[in-house]
């Protein structure tokens, strides 16, 4: 363990993101800002929508409602989730099994098949798909196949495009109140004129 000339790499590069699972957003998100010292927060009240899309949890279509905040930590950006409906979703499944905080790691990935292969070829298992609106890869949640970390979330190439557009809004807050509000993910966007590639 520890340093030194050793080869380890991570199965998927460095992760870009830690996703946190909370039972009360607005709380959490003080926490960060107003102990950590970290922000500001973009703020999704009704996180990807209201109704979102159908998800397929454990190969079931769902519907998941969210509140979503997104702040950055260096290089790394944090993710905090709220579930508000009883839809079964990993987020709940870990509510439920008594957890809050960390649930999963985030990779936007350069090959998206490449990095489904090295997964499922290391035992990971896809648990939640997420449909991406005129995309043909979906963001997938991975479960470990044993209880020794978090889930493992890839996220397809072309979606960088969003994570840049939340990272330089971040950038250029020009200080005030530390939340920079939008209802959904996609007015965020769409107010950013994201443009995928």
């Amino acid at each position: 363990m520890g340093g030194g000339g050793g080869s380890l790499r991570p199965i998927l590069g460095p992760a870009t993101q830690l996703g946190f699972v909370v039972r009360d957003l607005d709380a959490a998100v003080r926490h960060w800002i107003e102990v950590l010292g970290v922000g500001p927060f973009l703020f999704l009240d009704k996180g990807t929508g209201r109704p979102p899309g159908v998800s397929h949890y454990r190969g079931l279509p769902v519907r998941v409602e969210l509140r979503l905040a997104f702040g950055f930590l260096g290089d790394v950006q944090i993710e905090l989730i709220e579930q508000v409906n009883d839809a079964p979703s990993p987020y709940r499944a870990f509510l439920d099994s008594g957890g809050e905080g960390l649930q999963h790691l985030g990779y936007w990935v350069h090959d998206y098949d490449e990095a489904r292969r090295r997964l499922e070829a290391a035992g990971y298992r896809p648990d939640f798909v997420i449909p991406l609106p005129g995309q043909r890869e979906p963001i997938v949640y991975y479960r470990s196949p044993a209880a020794f970390g978090p889930m493992l979330e890839i996220v397809p190439r072309r979606w960088r495009r969003a994570r840049e557009a939340v990272a330089a809004r971040l950038a250029a807050w020009p200080g005030g109140d530390p939340l920079i509000r939008h209802e959904t993910y996609a007015d965020f966007l769409a107010d950013s004129k994201v443009v995928f590639d």
